[in-house]
Formats: C-alpha cells, sequence, structure tokens
C-alpha cells in the first residue's frame, strides 16, 4: 500500500498560507465543555447492554447535526499545525487533511497487518480520532458553497473506506470489543469503531449537502445528478448493513444454537449503536429509489439477506443456519424499534416500535419456510420458535401467516415425542394425571414466557393460541377463523384413529390452548365434537385414558364457564358404559367431579348426570388414595345442596334420589371398613339431607345405623355425630345416643382427642348430664385426665345419696341405655383389637361395676350389663373350662380384678346366690393365671389392693374363700396352685408391714382380716401336708414374717387370734392326728416359743380331756409328744 500520496515540499506550502508555527504536539479539545460524539465501546453486548454517554445516540446526534453548532467542533484543531474550519476554506489544506485522514486509515490497516507499528503505540486513537474530527468539521461547520472543493476529497475517502472494508478485514476486526473503550490500545479495535463512524459520518455528509437540503442550490443541480447522489446515498446504506451484517455472522458462527437465545448477534454495543442510527437515519431521511418507492430499514435488511444467501458458501452458512440467523439478528433489530433517539429504551409499546415500517412479515414467513423445509432438528425447532415468539406477539401486530406455516409443518407430526436426543426424560411429551392437571398446565404456561426446555410442538401451540388471542382483541374476527378453520380442516376421523398416546396429548394441548385463548363460546362445541368423535370402545386402554383426559379438560372449562354439560356428559357417560366402566377411564373421570361439582351452582346444568352407578363401581375397586378426591366432590356436591335446599327438593329430587340410590350403599358400606375420613362427613352429608326436609322418620333410621355400627375407624361414629350436630339437624338427634357415642369414644379413644374433646363440651350442656350426674363445674370434666372416670363415679355417687325412687329408676334407665349393647364397641376377636383400647375398655368395665354396681346389675337379668361383662370378657367360658387366657386378657384381668371384686362387694354378695357364685369364679378361675410377672409383689398386688379396701367383709371373703380353695389337702398333698397362693400370702403381709401410710389401727384390721380368713386353714395345711411338699416350707416361712411383723408384735388382739386359732385346731386335730399336730407345734416353736408356750396350759387340759375320753389312763405316746415339746421350749428361750 502506497504511503507516499503526497510529496514533503507540500507542507511548506501549506504553512505559508496560513502563517502559522509548525509543533510536534497536537492540540486536544480540552476545556471544551460540549461532548464530540464518538463509538466508545463498553465491551461485548448483550440484552440489557447501554450505550456509552459519549455515543452519538446519548448525544442526541439526529437532532443536533444538521442545525445546532457544537462549540467542542467549532473549536477542535486538526494536525499538528492546529488547522481549524477557518482553515478549510484553502484547497492545499483540504488536500492535506484529507491527505493525512487516508494516510491514518491505511496506516491502522497496515498495523492490523502487522506491516507497521507495535503493540505499545499510543497513536490508533489519535490518528482515528483525526478522520472522525475531520468528518464532524466538515459535516457541522462547513457551508454549502465549499461543497464544490469538499466533495472530490469526500469521494476519495468513501473510495478508501469502500476498498478497506473486504471480507477478510472484517474477519479480522468483527470481534474487536473492549470494556475499556477508547482506552484500548488495539489497532484492531480503533480501525473497527473508526471504519463504523468514519462510514455513519460520511453518510450523514452525503445526506446533508446532496440529498435532503431543499436549500441547496449551489449544489448539483439537475436531477440526474441528484438522483445519482441519492442513489449513491442508498448503495453506502447497503454497504453498512452488509458490513454490519457480515459482522453478526462472523459472530453466529462461533455460537451454539442454544446460546442464540440469551446472547446478542452485536460483537459490541457499538454494532448495535450502529443498527440503531440506520434506523433513525432511514426514518428520518425518507430516502426513495428512482421508480418513487421509499426506502424502509426492513427492505434494507432484507436485500442485504438476499445477498448473503447468494454468498452463503464464502460466509460458511448453510441453508439451515442461514434461517437461524436471519430470526436471530431479526429478533435483534426489532428490539431497536424500542429506544428513543436519546438511546432510551421504552420496549415494544413506544410509538417507533408500533408504526407499520417496524414489521417485517412477508420475508419472516419466507425465511420460516426455508427454514421448516430445511429439516431442522428438534432444539434448533425450539430456539427458532422461542426467538421468534416475542417477535410475533410482543413487538408486531397479529398475523396469521406464519402461525399457519408452522401449523402445515407440525400437524403431520403429533405422532412425534419432540425429544431431543440425551435431554433428560421429564422433558417427554408425558400427558397430564388428570383433566384440571391439563387446564392448570396450559393456562400457567400461557402466563409465562416461552420456556427452551418446552417441545417445540408446544411452544408453537402456545405461539398460535396467543396469538388467536390477540386477534379477537383486536376485533379481527375474520383472520381468527381463517387461522381456526385452517386448523379444522386438518382433521378427521380417520386421522384422530390413527393418533397413538403422544398424538392424542398433543390433539389435547392444541383444543386446551385454542379453548383457553379463543372465544370458548365459539369453539366449545367445536371442540367437543371433534374429541367426542374418537370413540373410546374403538381405541386401546392407554388411548382411552389420552383421550378421557381430554374430555375431562374441556368438562372444567365448560363448567367454569357455567356452560351446559348436559348432552357432553351424556355422551361420555355412554362411551364408558360401552367399555364397561373401565377402571382407570372411571379414575379420570373420578378425579374432576370436585372440580366441576366446584362450579355448579344450582346442578341444572347437567351436573346431576355424572352421580350413577359407574361412581360405586369405581370406588369399590380402586385404591383408598383414589377414594378421596371422589369422596370430596361427593361432599362438595351436598355443600351446594345445602346453600340452596329448598331449590333442590323441590325441582332436583331426581338428584336425591340417585345419591341414595347409588351412593348411600356406598357409604354405608364403607363407613364400616374403611378409614377414610371423608365417610364420615358423607353420612352426616345424608343424614342431613335426607329425601325430604320433613322425613325425621328417614332421618332417625340413618342416624341410628350410622351411630350404632362397630367400625374399623375408631374415630368415624364422633366424627360422624359431631358433623349431624353442627348441622341444622342436630335437633333430631336423641340425647341418649350423643351420650352413649361420647362414652364410647372415651373408651375407645382418649380425651385428649380433638373430636372427643368436641363432644365433652356439647355433652356438658346437655339437661341429662346435669340430671345423672353432682358435677357443678363444666372444667372439672373438661380438664380431668380421664372424664370418663369422672363421670361414672358421678352417676354413682348420684344415684347412691337419692332417696327419690323414681329419680334413681330414671338415672339407672339413662344410665344403661347409654351403655347399651357395649359389647359391640370391640370387635367380637379381641386379638383383632389394639392392646391398649381393648385396656381402656375392661378398665370401663371395672369402673362402671366398682361405681355403679346397683344400676347396672338386675338379678335374673342376662342382658344386664353385669352379667354380659362377666360372661363375655371377665369369665368368658374359656376360662370356666379352666383354658389359659389369649394373648393378654390375664394381664388385664390383673388390673382390674380387686375393683371388680370392690365393686361385687357392694352389691349383696352373701345371699345372691349368683353373685356369690361369680365372686368365687372370679377368685377360682383367675387366681392360678396371675402368675404373669417374676416379681412376687406384682402378682400379689390384685390381693393387696383388695385387703386395703374399707371393706372388711369382701376381704375376709375373698380370703377364706382362696385358702379354702387351694390351700385344702387331700391324701397329705398340697393343690397345685398352693405355692402360688401362699406366696401371695408372704406379700400381702409383707405390704401390710411396710405399708408407712397405715396408721397402726389400720394395719392390725387389715392384718387381722386376713388372719382370720387363713390362718387356721393354713396352720392345717402345714399340719396335714408330707415334709417333702413346697408348700409346707413355705408356710413357715408365711407365719415367721407374721410373728415377727411389728404389727403383729405390737397387737394383743392378732396374737390371741392366733392362740384362738391354735387352740381350735389343737381340739380339732389332737386325738387322731397327735404326732402331726405336735410336729406343727414344734416347727412353730422354732419360729416363735412364745406362741406355742401361751396355749400349754390348754394343751394339758385338752391332753387329759383325750385320755379320759379313751379311758386307759396317761397316753405315752401323747405325754411323750409334749414332753419333747417342752423340752424344745426350753432350748427355744435359752438361745
Amino acid at each position: 500500500m502506497d504511503f507516499d500520496l503526497f510529496e514533503p515540499d507540500e507542507d511548506d506550502d501549506i504553512l505559508s498560507v496560513v502563517n502559522i508555527e509548525p509543533t510536534q504536539i497536537p492540540n486536544d479539545c480540552g476545556g471544551v465543555t460540549e461532548t464530540i460524539p464518538e463509538f466508545h465501546c463498553t465491551g461485548e453486548d448483550s440484552m440489557n447492554s447501554q450505550f456509552s454517554s459519549e455515543s452519538f445516540v446519548k448525544n442526541v446526534f439526529f437532532q443536533s447535526y444538521s442545525n445546532a453548532r457544537n462549540k467542542a467542533i467549532e473549536e477542535a484543531t486538526l494536525t499538528k499545525y492546529d488547522f481549524q474550519k477557518a482553515n478549510m476554506n484553502s484547497g492545499a489544506v483540504n488536500t492535506y487533511l484529507f491527505g493525512e485522514a487516508c494516510m491514518n486509515i491505511q496506516y491502522m490497516l497496515a498495523s492490523l497487518q502487522g506491516a507497521v507499528g507495535n503493540q505499545n503505540e499510543q497513536s490508533y486513537y489519535l490518528r482515528r480520532r483525526h478522520v472522525t474530527m475531520l468528518l464532524h468539521i466538515v459535516l457541522q461547520s462547513t457551508h454549502s458553497e465549499q461543497w464544490e472543493f469538499l466533495q472530490p476529497h469526500l469521494c476519495r475517502l468513501r473510495a478508501l473506506l469502500n476498498n478497506c472494508v473486504q471480507v477478510d478485514v472484517l474477519k479480522s476486526i468483527y470481534f474487536a470489543n473492549s470494556c475499556k473503550g477508547n482506552e484500548c490500545n488495539i489497532p484492531a479495535y480503533h480501525l473497527l469503531h473508526g471504519l463504523l463512524e468514519w462510514k455513519f459520518l460520511d453518510l450523514c455528509i452525503l445526506q446533508k449537502y446532496d440529498s435532503s437540503n431543499p436549500d441547496n442550490t449551489d449544489g448539483i443541480a439537475d436531477d440526474e445528478k441528484k438522483e445519482t447522489t441519492c442513489n449513491v446515498l442508498i448503495e453506502q446504506i447497503e454497504n453498512i448493513f452488509d458490513i454490519l451484517l457480515t459482522c453478526s455472522i462472523y459472530l453466529f458462527a462461533k455460537k451454539r444454537s442454544p446460546e442464540l437465545l440469551f446472547t446478542s448477534p452485536f460483537p459490541c454495543t457499538c454494532i448495535k449503536e450502529m443498527w440503531l442510527l440506520m434506523q433513525f437515519a432511514i426514518e428520518k431521511w425518507h430516502l426513495k429509489f428512482p421508480d418513487g418507492e421509499t426506502l424502509t430499514f426492513w427492505s434494507t435488511f432484507n436485500k442485504a439477506m438476499q445477498k448473503i444467501k447468494g454468498n452463503m458458501e464464502n460466509l460458511g452458512l448453510t441453508p439451515l443456519s442461514y434461517c437461524e440467523f436471519y430470526n436471530w439478528i431479526q429478533y435483534a433489530l426489532v428490539r431497536l424499534h424500542g429506544y428513543r433517539s436519546n438511546g432510551q429504551y421504552e420496549g415494544a409499546n413506544y410509538t417507533r416500535a408500533t408504526n407499520e415500517d417496524a414489521q417485517n412479515y412477508e420475508f419472516c414467513e419466507r425465511i420460516t419456510q426455508q427454514f421448516l423445509n430445511a429439516n431442522p432438528s428438534e432444539e434448533q425447532l425450539r430456539i427458532y420458535i422461542g426467538i421468534q415468539t416475542p417477535i410475533l406477539l410482543e413487538w408486531w401486530p397479529p398475523k396469521v401467516n406464519i402461525a399457519m406455516v408452522l401449523w402445515e409443518h407440525f400437524h403431520k407430526k403429533l405422532n412425534s415425542s419432540f425429544f431431543i436426543a440425551g435431554s433428560a426424560p421429564s422433558n417427554l411429551a408425558v400427558a397430564c394425571v388428570s383433566g384440571r392437571a391439563y387446564v392448570d398446565k396450559y393456562r400457567n404456561l400461557l402466563s409465562k414466557p416461552p420456556d427452551a426446555n418446552l417441545s417445540s410442538y408446544t411452544l408453537f401451540v402456545l405461539l398460535m393460541g396467543k396469538t388467536l388471542q390477540r386477534l379477537l382483541a383486536g376485533h379481527a374476527q375474520h383472520q381468527a377463523q381463517k387461522l381456526l378453520g385452517r386448523i379444522y380442516t386438518k382433521f378427521s376421523a380417520q386421522k384422530f384413529l390413527a393418533l397413538n398416546e403422544t398424538g392424542i396429548h398433543h390433539l389435547i394441548e392444541l383444543f386446551l390452548v385454542l379453548a383457553l385463548c379463543g372465544d370458548f363460546n365459539d369453539l366449545s362445541g367445536k371442540l367437543k365434537d371433534k374429541l367426542l368423535s374418537i370413540g373410546l370402545d374403538k381405541i386401546t386402554g392407554p388411548k382411552q385414558v389420552a383421550v378421557t383426559k381430554g374430555h375431562m379438560a374441556l368438562w372444567i372449562l365448560y363448567a367454569e364457564h357455567q356452560y351446559d354439560l348436559t348432552d357432553y356428559i351424556t355422551k361420555v357417560l355412554q362411551q364408558l358404559s360401552a367399555i364397561r366402566n373401565d377402571l382407570a377411564v372411571s379414575k379420570i373421570i373420578a378425579d374432576s367431579l370436585l372440580d366441576i361439582f366446584d362450579h355448579a351452582d344450582t346442578f341444572q346444568r347437567g351436573e346431576s348426570l355424572l352421580v350413577g352407578s359407574w361412581i360405586p363401581n369405581f370406588l369399590n375397586n380402586c385404591t383408598p388414595v383414589e377414594q378421596e378426591r371422589t369422596l370430596e366432590a361427593l361432599h362438595m356436591m351436598f355443600v351446594k345442596i345445602h346453600n340452596c335446599e329448598q331449590h333442590f327438593l323441590e325441582i332436583n329430587n331426581d338428584l336425591m334420589r340417585a345419591l341414595n340410590t347409588s351412593i348411600l350403599p356406598f357409604i354405608k358400606q364403607q363407613y364400616v371398613n374403611s378409614f377414610s375420613h371423608w365417610l364420615p362427613i358423607l353420612a352426616s352429608d345424608f343424614c342431613a339431607h335426607s329425601f325430604a326436609v320433613t322425613d325425621t322418620q328417614n332421618f332417625q333410621k340413618l342416624f341410628s345405623y350410622f351411630s350404632e355400627q362397630q367400625t374399623s375407624n375408631r374415630y368415624a361414629v364422633t366424627q360422624f355425630v359431631l358433623h349431624v350436630l353442627e348441622s341444622e339437624r342436630k335437633a333430631l338427634v336423641d340425647h341418649t345416643i350423643i351420650m352413649q357415642v361420647w362414652l364410647r369414644s372415651l373408651v375407645l379413644l382418649t380425651a385428649n382427642n380433638e373430636d372427643v374433646l368436641k363432644l365433652s363440651k356439647i355433652v356438658v350442656k346437655l339437661s341429662e348430664f346435669a340430671f345423672m350426674t353432682n358435677i357443678k363445674d363444666e372444667d372439672d370434666l373438661l380438664k380431668a385426665k380421664e372424664p370418663l372416670c369422672i363421670f361414672i363415679a358421678s352417676v354413682g355417687k348420684t344415684y347412691d345419696a337419692t332417696t327419690d325412687h323414681s329419680k334413681r329408676s330414671t338415672i339407672a334407665n339413662n344410665f344403661n341405655a347409654y351403655i347399651r349393647n357395649f359389647e359391640k364397641w370391640l370387635n367380637s376377636d379381641l386379638k383383632l383389637e389394639k392392646s391398649e383400647v381393648t385396656f381402656r375398655f375392661y378398665s370401663f368395665i371395672a369402673i362402671v361395676i366398682f361405681n355403679c354396681p346397683s344400676i347396672v346389675y338386675s338379678k335374673s337379668k342376662i342382658t344386664c350389663f353385669f352379667h354380659v361383662a362377666f360372661t363375655r370378657y371377665i369369665l368368658p367360658t374359656s376360662i370356666q373350662m379352666g383354658k389359659p387366657p389369649e394373648g393378654k386378657l390375664a394381664q388385664l384381668v390383673h388390673k382390674i380384678w380387686p375393683v371388680l371384686v370392690q365393686g361385687i362387694g357392694r352389691l349383696n354378695f352373701k345371699s345372691d346366690p349368683y353373685i356369690t357364685k361369680t365372686l368365687s369364679d372370679l377368685i377360682q378361675k383367675w387366681t392360678p393365671h396371675f402368675k404373669i410377672s417374676t416379681n412376687a409383689r406384682q402378682v400379689a398386688r390384685p390381693f393387696i389392693n383388695c385387703l386395703q379396701s374399707d371393706n372388711q367383709d369382701i376381704s375376709l371373703f375373698v380370703f377364706e374363700k382362696l385358702t379354702a380353695l387351694f390351700l385344702s389337702t387331700q391324701r397329705r398333698q398340697a393343690d397345685p396352685n398352693a405355692c402360688l397362693v401362699i406366696t401371695i400370702y408372704q406379700e400381702v403381709v409383707d405390704a401390710i408391714s411396710s405399708n408407712n401410710e397405715d396408721d397402726d389401727e389400720n394395719a392390725v384390721r387389715r392384718l387381722q382380716t386376713f388372719l382370720k380368713g387363713c390362718s387356721f386353714a393354713t396352720l392345717e395345711h402345714i399340719m396335714m401336708v408330707d415334709e417333702i411338699v413346697p408348700s409346707r416350707p413355705l408356710l413357715l416361712e408365711l407365719f415367721k414374717r407374721i410373728f415377727n411383723s411389728p404389727v403383729y408384735q405390737k397387737s394383743i388382739a392378732l396374737k390371741d387370734l392366733i392362740r384362738e386359732h391354735l387352740r381350735l385346731l389343737t381340739k380339732k386335730h389332737l386325738s387322731y392326728y397327735t404326732f402331726f399336730y405336735f410336729e406343727l407345734l414344734t416347727k412353730l416353736c422354732s419360729i416363735s416359743y412364745e406362741v406355742v408356750e401361751d396355749i400349754l396350759p390348754f394343751l394339758m387340759e385338752e391332753i387329759q380331756i383325750v385320755e379320759q375320753k379313751r379311758g386307759a389312763g396317761e397316753d405315752n405316746r401323747i405325754r411323750g409328744c409334749l414332753q419333747k415339746l417342752q423340752q424344745n421350749i426350753r432350748l427355744a428361750k435359752q438361745k
């Protein structure tokens, strides 16, 4: 490249003209308050990047360059000679200045190729600024009469710029952006930004002095010249478009398809600004072609793109990538229409963006068709539609052409999954789980920007739906019908049947978006008919489910718009019947009931037709989890009925009849066996909304049925009663049933249960509660740990304290009514019950018998509570027959045994044979089974507790019976359970001796009762059994504990009682069992010789009596035994 453009001696001529001294230091425009616009890069462009404050746009260049004067430009100096605008009247100065400008351009170009300069050189910006400043001065500070002298120089400069801007140069500088801006010292950066500045300023100069100035009479006058100049101006605009597009193409080549969604096609903010300046220029200048056609931004852009299409091979483009690039750059250019002239971004609603010239529909449609013809991949389709969508929906007015082009492509691929290989399986086109899920999904998608993770088909459907929505909003009915007509024509019954599951999903997707975006009044019937044409009996099971989801989605929309569903529901249920109420299809329908009923106000739009035999058929075969939503929907129906009950009773008897015929039998069945919390609610719904308001008998029948059932769900009955009591039918509820359910709840549940607590608050307000109890403060019961105990004890006390026979009778009748059929509260097989529930039940029995024995026992009445409790739970046949108790029954009875005994003790157990036998059986049948622990104290606890009661008679009876049953001997052998009973006795004695809470009198009284019941028999047992029998040493140990007990030792009465028993024993056995008798006394002597010594005088007398009766004088055997005993006493005293 030639750098010797000027002869060296020209400098002397120039200096002689201007009469200034040369200097080596260029004069910057320091101190100037105004800014000289230039491109000041802020780095790589992004969607939200801002323009520099020094840029052309930010300085509102187009509003000032032709009129206002920039002081900084007027005072600017050029070259080392400080030339100013006043010096440009000289041809020599102009020649020099433009020569210097050309040389600076050539120098930067050569530096780019490495021919001159180095990286540390600081002159790149100064060289660029020299050229830029020269053009600024020419544009703003010269007059039209100077144009004749400047035009040749400008033409030479323009030619140089056009020759410099070659493909290889652009390829070397397109990426030359820098966040340092003009402080950057890279030649490529300054060459790129200089080219942008120079081309733009040259364009403005051309327009100002040749084309757009009607007052320019000194310029080219004839029309042919003006036309030529205008053509040059248009050519330069087109050249700039070519440069800018080429830079973006090189950037595009480095991008992967997904990056196109979020990156800018402009290599830097200055190129973006240049595009914006081009838009402003074309809009402002109103240029025309020779044929009179107005130059527009998009026509120029389209022409440039056509050039690129003809040169795709050299630019590394394919037909497919060409379309992708066009779509990418087009969106960025469309967004530029949202900028004001001062660079402030306003968006799609700004005036520039809404002008008709801001649209490029026709060319965009053509490119879209070419793109689809190029067979793009799924990923490329997603990116393309994702970029195109905001253009069509936000920036341009709605039109149907592009949507129809896309539909022509997609309607052939409905059965495709639109899946990208290698992506997550979740991105597959999977059908939604229900109709509601479909509606919610696409309503949500329509409210959000497009997401590249969606399939291309979904993106298209959303685009088409929103386009339809905009058309209708703009009253473009004809265009909307045109689009819908194109969609409908692609469907036929045969094509519907050829769809697979994915195809049906895509069909539903399309129909739903149309229904959500279009005129539902117009679309509802057509969409319904299209879906109904896919007969369920003509397709496979999975397809049936898919189609049914579509029906349900439309049903929900029908319900939301309050459209009549009668015909639609009838036809779908007919199809359901044709496939024999298929369970999977029924589930889809059932899942939608709640959504449909939620929008039903009077059930006059066909919703009542959904109540039919298919519902119980489905509910009986589905899982409990699947039942929940359907049961909730049925409850919702009752809620709606309740809101206008009179209306339903008069008009909608068919609905109530259907509910009672189809649903009530199922509820009755499931109420007993199922655990759903909706079943008690529905049961109360049926009671509260029985067939007629005045049909009290039907209400009582239903209420009794549900309140008396033994349900698997222990909470069901309580919840049912509560729901009824919260309804308007609470006045019809018998208070006896309320009390019965309350007591049952307290037994089977706990007082802390929320439902039980609610019921308790209702119970304490009943008049019967106040009549039956002496509880004055409700909190005494409500805050008690066990309200059951408080209530039953209070009833017993009230009954016992009442002298009025009528009131006593009423209390007894009421209480027996409350606990009637209590045996039905638990499963007949107790092994199926939870242990804690069984324990509470047995405790309840014991509490009732203890507190209210006279109420619950009726002599000779086998249905009374007392008899049923003992024969079924305490002394069942298996226990009576001696079989061991099952499960934890022994522990349960062991726990409540002393309470039962004390309760029986309040009855006439001595004179009533039944009570006597029951008490005897309770002792005899259960004592052997009480060995439930290795802890002897634990085993003996029932008897210890029994002895501690105030009823001495029952305690004495128990120990007398216990001793008689288990400590009697036969053939010198003990009963098998004798050792257990003796161990119990030992623990009883130890408990009396160690009980510090008892005073001496109580302790003596209890030990006396114990000794009265068992002392004589136990002494006899020691005497009569063989020495090897284990019960003998145990009894001797028992008497050792008794004699060593401080209670015994301090009590004369207890000692007298033992002496009395020994005397009786002497009288009874001395003459017949002499040796056994003296052996007993010898054993006792080793324990407590005082006891034996005290009875020696009586023994001597009895011996004499025996000898007298025998009439043989002294009996040597008896006397020998006596001497031996006396000797043992003496020896014991010596110890």
